[in-house]
């Protein structure tokens, strides 16, 4: 009875600490896809199962691998980590499937989708020997990039259609511009998902060249009209015979004009001049107006038998009537000067016929 008792705690003093070196012992292995063989092991417990097997597991769990001896040791198989980083789809527009909201980085080759609790921390069903640990756990803390839409700076000259700017992005409507000036401007976005950075368009004038006919004037005249429907012509200051720049300014600001040929203003001596009469003899007054009187009254006699309906003879009448009224002016100066040579005369020989009577009378006297 000794011996069996000496026997028995024999026994129970070798197993107990097997026991607790086996409690000890207890192994982790991360997923790997492939079977975890215990060396010496001739099978296998599934303790979350409670099942027994020959084959090696692969799958997670915890397992006890037993030895030929009874003796076992414990381990388990932990789900593989993938770290993935949530981003912000930029692309994503609402009505697009949620799933492809967000975006993930991570090694390794996986497919799954993405979602996410009721709290908002995220999620997948996938395989459970793959753990995904998320940064950031939850879909609030994922900062929303905003897609940035710019363009460069831009020049064009005024053709008299719409100048279009696309932004290169489909959803997003481009920008017209028709007429000359500066613009600073930027493209009409959904501002939850695009930024747009202002960019400045410039729409030259055309350049139109003219080629003007000569303008002039003479000195004293008023200037012609120097304006057209589309431009208005300007000189430099100066009422001098001479020439003046001419510039063009246009009425549009979508046009500028330039002068290429006759840019100049010409003014030019008076074409009318001033002609002095030769004067032959000083007159009085009234021999002045005798003298007019009898101009007009012989042009007058000439003119009454011009045909006013012919016009060559009209012109042939003027110029004869003009003849015969300067000879009439002629021979009236001529009559007039003769008839004071004959009454001076007639004065001087009365008086000495009159002094011959009286030396006469008083020398009978005597």
């Amino acid at each position: 009875m000794r011996r069996i008792l000496g026997v028995f705690m024999a026994l129970f003093m070798f197993c107990v600490p097997i026991g607790i070196q086996a409690e000890e012992e207890v192994l982790s292995f991360e997923y790997t896809g492939q079977k975890i063989v215990i060396d010496d092991a001739i099978g296998y417990h599934l303790i979350d199962d409670d099942k027994f097997v020959l084959k090696a597991p692969k799958d997670c769990g915890r397992y006890r691998a037993y030895y030929s001896d009874g003796s076992y040791i414990e381990y388990e198989i932990t789900p593989k980590v993938v770290h993935v980083k949530v981003k912000y789809n930029k692309d994503w527009r609402p009505g697009d499937p949620e799933e492809n909201r967000y975006l993930c980085e991570y090694d390794g080759d996986y497919e799954f989708i993405l979602s996410s609790y009721v709290n908002g921390d995220f999620k997948t069903d996938y395989d459970d020997n793959y753990k995904f640990e998320f940064e950031p756990k939850n879909k609030k803390d994922v900062e929303i990039v905003k897609t940035t839409i710019t363009h460069p700076d831009v020049e064009y000259v005024y053709t008299g259609s719409d100048i279009v700017i696309e932004s290169k992005v489909n959803d997003i409507s481009p920008i017209a511009f028709k007429n000359v000036g500066e613009y600073i401007v930027s493209f009409n976005v959904d501002t939850n998902y695009y930024e747009t950075i202002p960019f400045k368009v410039t729409i030259l004038p055309k350049t139109v060249q003219l080629r003007l006919n000569k303008y002039q004037k003479y000195v004293g005249e008023k200037d012609p009209v120097l304006e057209t429907e589309n431009y208005i012509l300007t000189r430099e200051v100066g009422e001098d015979v001479g020439n003046y720049k001419l510039t063009a300014k246009s009425k549009s600001r979508n046009y500028k004009y330039e002068i290429i040929e006759n840019d100049v203003f010409t003014i030019l001596e008076n074409k009318s001049q001033q002609l002095k009469p030769e004067v032959t003899n000083h007159q009085s007054n009234d021999e002045k107006k005798e003298s007019l009187q009898s101009v007009n009254a012989s042009y007058k006699d000439k003119i009454k038998y011009a045909d006013a309906s012919d016009k060559n003879t009209n012109i042939n009448t003027e110029t004869k009537v003009d003849k015969e009224s300067a000879k009439t002016n002629t021979k009236v100066l001529t009559g007039v000067l003769n008839l004071t040579t004959m009454y001076l005369s007639f004065i001087t020989i009365s008086f000495v016929v009159a002094m011959y009577i009286l030396i006469k009378k008083r020398n009978v006297k005597s």
